[in-house]
């Protein structure tokens, strides 16, 4: 049984209206549909996309089939990362390996179908410099976004500023301490967590599954840890179900997370291609409660949330002593709760732990990866990983979007929290401006 507290500070809201329930498990079917047939091998999963089309026969069918196949192979190129956003329209799909993106737009009419995709090449955006960037802020407010944007380049710090509202219905602005929502960022703390019990010979990392757990059917019996923190297990990227009320939010236990991980239809053999999966790393976040014996939350407070002076982090459903005046309000598609805000979703599902289901600010990130680096937790071996150059997009359908780059060995770094968009292509060439800047 899900367990709902009832928390002081915030107005904890459950459930919300069946039309929009509705509307939204739709949206999140489709998601997982096309995701399904654009990354997959499964003959039918084509036949289960066309089902959420508005219905055609004979040769309009045929067609449909056709054009779908031909966006697939035009697709393949570019698989290296994926976001998704929705929109009034529907929900585009961002697709980019490291020099190229494309754009799959899918049109939803208001009876939940697919009214049409449409293949798009991004724009190639716009220049930045130095003194430009308080005027992008400055534009970017005026079009009706809101967040914060931090950036240091080969050591000089060039602006540290927020800018709208973190809640506009109580006229509370964004600033540099305001809590974000962080997407899928947990990913990195899960693999923090794997470095550090291979560093200390409680695991290695080239370990079967088949040591931490039993009856592992036989798809899955030459999974590795390797393959699940490179994107090489063939795991699907999620594992929610069409039962799920929602796909990040509704309630399963870890029992019931390792029962559906395991039994799960792969999308390849484990080792033979590579597709990132947040579903393999929410295996392991269970191999780190198993092998360390505590909660997984609680291992990160200890071994690196804490030490490192975290202390604006925590996990969806708590306020960690925050006020309301402390979170961003997500202004997304997506609005769950009396604000829109992490502590009202409801405690964190293993549909999400291990990549995602936590919050915090640019400030304690900063103190993550720089404790992470700083020899005192991790080995020059195991710190590796973290020492690399690495851009980031995470986001959520509630409405927060987080854009990082890292240039350790430049002493390079970007931070672009978000928690209002009003043009989704358009951040997008923010995004694209920004790297070009940050890295040329």
């Amino acid at each position: 049984m899900r367990k709902l507290v009832v928390l002081t500070l915030f107005i904890f809201a459950p459930f919300v209206v069946k039309a929009q329930m509705d509307g939204e498990a739709r949206l999140m079917e489709i998601e997982a549909s096309v995701l399904q047939f654009i990354t997959g091998n499964n003959a039918e999963d084509l036949n289960e996309l066309i089902g959420y089309f508005r219905p055609a026969e004979g040769d309009a069918l045929a067609d449909r089939k056709i054009a779908l196949k031909q966006i697939k192979e035009d697709l393949q190129p570019f698989l290296g990362d994926v976001g998704i956003e929705g929109g009034p329209e529907g929900l585009s799909f961002f697709f980019s390996n490291q020099e190229e993106a494309r754009v799959l737009k899918v049109m939803i009419n208001n009876s939940g179908q697919i009214a049409g995709m449409r293949l798009d090449i991004p724009s190639s955006g716009f220049t930045l410099t130095v003194n430009l960037l308080p005027q992008l802020l400055d534009s970017l407010e005026d079009a009706g976004y809101s967040g914060l944007l931090y950036a240091r380049k080969k050591g000089d710090g060039l602006i540290e500023q927020a800018f709208g509202m973190a809640n506009p219905g109580m006229g509370i602005p964004n600033t540099t301490e305001t809590i974000f929502a962080t997407g899928s960022r947990p990913i990195d703390y899960t693999v923090a967590a794997i470095q550090l019990l291979d560093q200390q010979g409680e695991l290695s990392i080239e370990d079967p599954i088949t040591e931490y757990f039993e009856d592992v059917p036989s798809d899955k019996q030459n999974m590795t840890l390797q393959h699940l923190l490179t994107g090489r297990s063939g795991l699907p990227d999620f594992f929610d179900t069409k039962e799920d009320w929602d796909a990040d939010l509704a309630w399963i236990d870890r029992e019931e997370a390792t029962h559906r991980l395991l039994n799960i239809d792969l999308i390849f053999e484990p080792g033979t291609n590579r597709q990132h999966s947040h579903a393999a790393f929410g295996l392991l976040a269970i191999i780190v409660e198993q092998v360390s014996g505590m909660d997984y939350y609680e291992f990160l407070r200890e071994k690196f949330f804490d030490p490192a002076g975290m202390d604006r982090t925590g996990e969806y459903g708590e306020t960690r002593g925050f006020s309301i005046e402390d979170f961003a309000e997500g202004k997304g598609p997506q609005r769950i709760g009396l604000p829109n805000i992490p502590p009202n979703w409801g405690p964190t599902s293993w549909l999400i732990k291990g990549s995602g289901g936590m919050y915090s600010t640019f400030g304690d990130l900063r103190k993550f990866y720089d404790y992470l680096r700083s020899g005192k937790v991790l080995d020059e071996e195991h710190q590796h990983v973290f020492r690399g150059e690495s851009v980031q997009l995470d986001g959520s359908m509630r409405g927060f979007e987080l854009f990082s780059i890292h240039y350790p060995n430049d002493d390079t770094e970007l931070y672009l929290f978000l928690n209002e968009l009003s043009d989704r292509q358009g951040i997008r060439d923010v995004f694209r401006a920004l790297e070009r800047f940050m890295t040329e």
